[in-house]
């Protein structure tokens, strides 16, 4: 039997307001990160007597907002999260490397903690070299808005923070330049900066784009 395997896409935006030596400026908010996660699953179905892999399921399981007052702060709580149940062994995490999320994925590749950084940039294109990614803003969102209308991705109907990403996805705008081309703006909205809004962009983006496809293959015992 051919299983399409779970696996399960963490993403975080850090942020913050780190000093001119790279350390954070002090204050108990200075470092922060938000994260969602994306379940990933096919899993195996009957058709006409075969056994094959069912359709693709991504669903948006869990959301969070974590406080730290440093780096450390961060990517520890990045590990435990990674490794903890259910996710542990079967996730992969990407993170927002524009801006300080480089010093985090920085630190993360000093500990061995697999992981991509995606930087966004304009245009449309995306391009890879090793862990880094550099992924147009617009073409991101716009994965994601394709992925919602088609579908393909959904929110657990106990999914915490829903309310929070769904006020940031819908703070993004499609503008039209002088010159004719369109570009998406971001307003603030009343929860913040829309940081929850851009981790699911980036993890829409990954699960898309950048998410090893794996099969396995096991006995089905039991079936006649």
């Amino acid at each position: 039997m051919h299983t399409a395997d779970h696996l399960t896409t963490i993403t975080t935006r850090p942020r913050g307001r780190p000093r001119k030596d790279g350390l954070p400026s002090g204050s108990p908010e200075a470092i922060a990160a938000d994260v969602c996660v994306i379940k990933d699953q096919a899993l195996p179905t009957v058709d006409e007597g075969r056994v094959i892999v069912g359709p693709r399921e991504r669903t948006v399981v869990f959301a969070d907002r974590f406080r730290g007052v440093s780096y450390v702060d961060v990517v520890d709580h990045l590990i435990r999260l990674k490794n903890a149940p259910p996710f542990g062994g079967k996730s992969n995490l990407v993170i927002d490397g524009t801006s300080i999320g480089r010093v985090v994925s920085d630190m993360l590749h000093e500990q061995n903690v697999p992981h991509f950084a995606i930087q966004m940039t304009g245009g449309q294109e995306w391009t890879k070299k090793g862990r880094y990614v550099n992924a147009g803003k617009t073409a991101m969102i716009e994965t994601l808005a394709v992925m919602f209308a088609a579908g393909e991705i959904k929110f657990a109907h106990d999914c915490p923070l829903r309310a929070e990403i769904e006020a940031d996805l819908a703070s993004f705008t499609t503008q039209t330049t002088a010159a004719g081309n369109q570009i998406i703006t971001q307003g603030r909205n009343g929860s913040g900066h829309g940081d929850l809004g851009i981790a699911l962009i980036v993890g829409g983006f990954a699960s898309q784009h950048l998410k090893p496809q794996r099969m396995e293959v096991a006995h089905l015992i039991g079936y006649y």
